[in-house]
């Protein structure tokens, strides 16, 4: 049998078994796994969290700083100083990425640590006036960062978005492995 026939001869047969064996395939077996994944909202969330912060980079870069940077330094000009796991509660982050982010700003002059003098276990975090100064500098462009964001949207879906966004992080904040906490003394 020539090659070419010998192919056709299997497609004819692949064609009658797919035909018989079809009406015993469950829906649920064509579905694509990833296209699903990608509608997640744990997954929305992710991918929306990875697009902020390339724009909050890209439109902070010229004043070196992140957005968990950020988010401390505006943390410790609104509540004043604080030892590392209170402000961790104000940020939601937990102890060790406190205290990476806060020792790499000390290390630019924009805030200092010093043992607290009632529990030497702790280190006390405050605002210097270059970190304030640079908190207030970057304002615009963290403004910017939130227009780019949100762009895509009207401003009616924005509000919704940000009413939805509010509503999902207080009523799970209780599910963080790093909730904030704003009323610890």
């Amino acid at each position: 049998m020539p090659v070419s026939a010998h192919i056709q001869c299997l497609l004819q047969k692949l064609l009658l078994w797919s035909q018989r064996i079809l009406p015993f395939i469950r829906p649920d077996m064509t579905r694509s796994p990833l296209s699903e994944a990608f509608e997640l909202p744990g997954n929305l969330l992710r991918r929306c969290h990875q697009i902020s912060v390339a724009i909050f980079l890209r439109k902070c870069e010229a004043f070196n700083l992140t957005q968990l940077q950020y988010i401390i330094l505006s943390a410790l000009e609104e509540m004043g100083a604080s030892d590392q796991i209170t402000l961790g509660g104000y940020t939601a982050l937990d102890r060790n990425t406190i205290a990476v982010v806060v020792r790499k700003l000390e290390e630019r002059g924009l805030i200092t640590r010093h043992r607290n003098p009632d529990d030497r276990r702790s280190m006390v975090v405050k605002l210097t006036k270059e970190g304030e100064a640079l908190r207030e500098a970057v304002e615009p462009a963290v403004e910017e960062v939130q227009k780019d964001i949100l762009a895509p949207l009207t401003p009616g879906e924005q509000q919704v978005l940000l009413k939805l966004l509010q509503k999902l992080a207080s009523d799970n904040n209780h599910l963080s492995r790093v909730p904030v906490r704003l009323n610890e003394t």
